[in-house]
């Protein structure tokens, strides 16, 4: 795909960020795209809604809604800040339950990712927080309608490496067994730009590639590999390190940098993936499950 609008003309500029924000340049206005900003209380959403084929060419990604939360120092939030972003997602997972007509009795989250990798643990430190209800259910209907929640069930598919499966693979199989009325898919994210790591929460429609934004890409999580709706939610926690200051300042000897990058994240990573697995599962808990 033909990148437009990259400032050095580098074709691997869609790759280096799962952010639709990222890959509209703020200085210009693209066909088929919208794009609003809109506070939230201490926080604020930028929101991105693609309708044509030319602005899916020019974003890189398919027609629909790409939503992202901005909550600036994560790592210092209180209970009650976690609290806050956690009502705000499940404010936007209702909007756009609603939006793609969805009416969701039953829920498969899908967490994304390897629990032993911390920048890669956000989707299965989601998963150990989600209340899952399907069984509930199952075992106590009259319970379960007295709780007035969805049937959620979870399911961590972790890692090729370590299941020699494609996560796609196993949660398709979940989803003929299950056939949930939508996927809610979470995962890590990388991203362009140092200040959104672990300080963002991208809310897409159109469900996700894994490891699309470190050019490992996956088979995709949408509505045509899996047969129902796709949405997805990430938070950045890795950076390519030829897009930080100065590593395209050349040794010397002449040697550039930018034959040795890499993907790093930052220091306070481990708190920034607890963090954020809590603001996610939250949201989902609130919006859809048992919320305490």
């Amino acid at each position: 795909m033909e990148n437009k609008f990259s400032s050095n003309g580098d074709k691997s500029f869609f790759i280096e960020s799962d952010l639709a924000c990222e890959r509209r340049r703020a200085d210009v206005s693209l066909p088929g795209v919208e794009f609003t900003c809109e506070k939230a209380g201490a926080f604020s959403w930028e929101r991105i809604k693609i309708s044509s084929d030319e602005g899916a060419q020019c974003i890189g990604r398919p027609i629909g809604n790409y939503n992202t939360l901005t909550i600036e120092k994560l790592t210092e939030l209180d209970e009650e800040d976690i609290e806050d972003a956690s009502n705000e997602i499940a404010k936007e997972l209702c909007i756009m339950v609603d939006r793609l007509g969805i009416k969701p009795d039953r829920l498969l989250i899908a967490c994304l990712g390897n629990r032993e990798l911390t920048p890669d643990s956000i989707g299965p430190r989601t998963a150990e927080k989600i209340n899952a209800t399907m069984h509930v259910r199952n075992y106590d209907r009259t319970l379960f309608y007295d709780l007035e929640c969805s049937e959620i069930a979870v399911c961590s598919p972790g890692v090729m490496a370590k299941t020699g499966m494609e996560a796609t693979d196993i949660i398709s199989a979940v989803c003929d067994r299950i056939e949930p009325d939508a996927v809610i898919a979470v995962d890590s994210l990388a991203s362009r730009s140092p200040s959104r790591l672990g300080n963002t929460v991208q809310i897409s429609d159109t469900g996700i590639i894994p490891g699309s934004g470190i050019g490992n890409c996956r088979h995709p999580l949408n509505i045509k590999t899996l047969g129902t709706p796709v949405i997805a939610i990430g938070v950045p926690t890795v950076i390519n390190t030829k897009l930080l200051p100065g590593e395209h300042d050349s040794k010397s000897n002449g040697t550039s940098n930018f034959k040795k990058e890499m993907f790093v994240s930052p220091r306070e990573i481990d708190t920034i993936a607890e963090i954020s697995s809590k603001i996610i599962a939250g949201g989902i808990n609130q919006a859809f499950g048992i919320f305490q």
